[in-house]
């Protein structure tokens, strides 16, 4: 999973005003980068819509958009820290919630989702990769941090 992670894809200082303007922003990065094709936003719209991506943790809520993996060239991971928290909704029962951590997944192969998904619930369920990830303020740090807690 760890070659998902790219310096280039992941931003600490995102600033928008809310879920929709955070796709648009994160989709016309990944659709310029040949990463993602162009149906990639209103496909983060509509499984969003019906399946919401909020997980709110015992240290931290974060956020997990995907789409179907026909709209993904190449697997990514998309990391995105917003100024603000915004209003999202709660997987499994679409309670609202807020969060500023979104890691956004770009899986070609559906059948890697709940393996993906295991993974990264098991490292914010961690106090200690929290602390680390909510204090990591630079791209090459979280980029380090990611690897190396996705790689074990």
């Amino acid at each position: 999973m760890q070659n998902m992670f790219d310096k280039n894809l992941i931003d600490l200082n995102a600033s928008v005003f809310d879920e929709q303007e955070l796709f648009d922003l994160v989709g016309m990065r990944v659709i310029e980068k040949r990463i993602a094709n162009l149906g990639y936003i209103s496909g983060l719209e509509k499984r969003e819509l019906s399946y919401p991506t909020g997980l709110k943790f015992p240290d931290i809520p974060i956020a997990l958009p995907h789409v179907d993996p026909r709209y993904i060239k190449k697997p990514f991971i998309y990391v995105v820290r917003n100024n603000r928290p915004i209003d999202v909704k709660q997987m499994g029962d679409s309670a609202k919630m807020q969060t500023s951590n979104f890691l956004f997944l770009g899986l070609k192969d559906g059948a890697k989702q709940p393996q993906l998904l295991a993974e990264i619930m098991a490292a914010f369920q961690s106090q200690e990769f929290v602390s680390a990830f909510s204090n990591t303020s630079n791209v090459e740090d979280m980029y380090s941090l990611l690897s190396k807690k996705f790689a074990e």
